[in-house]
């Protein structure tokens, strides 16, 4: 079983460009920091129908749920939000069990 944890979030609008990069470039490290990460993918929107505003978005891949919970607590993990959370406006969550095809 593998899980999909999904993270979206919206900049604040004073943020600037070089903030919204430290952001990318924090998250871009996170896998080399937490081994319970299986893979990630991030990257800004480029086609939003339902207009809810996101500006980027992170996939996390977890082999399991127990990967997921070893992730949560990381101290990495709580350093990326502490870090990133003071340029958020707003940010959605989920995670879901998928199949890799």
């Amino acid at each position: 079983m593998t899980i999909q944890h999904i993270v979206l979030y919206k900049f604040k609008p004073e943020v600037t460009p070089e903030q919204r990069q430290s952001v990318r470039d924090c998250i871009s490290a996170l896998p080399s920091q937490i081994p319970a990460i299986q893979s990630l993918v991030a990257g800004e929107t480029v086609f939003n129908p339902l207009g809810h505003g996101y500006d980027e978005g992170v996939i996390f891949l977890f082999e399991s749920i127990a990967k997921l919970n070893e992730y949560v607590p990381h101290k990495a993990h709580l350093d990326y939000q502490a870090f990133a959370g003071p340029s958020m406006e707003g940010m959605f969550c989920c995670c879901s069990e998928i199949a890799l095809i």
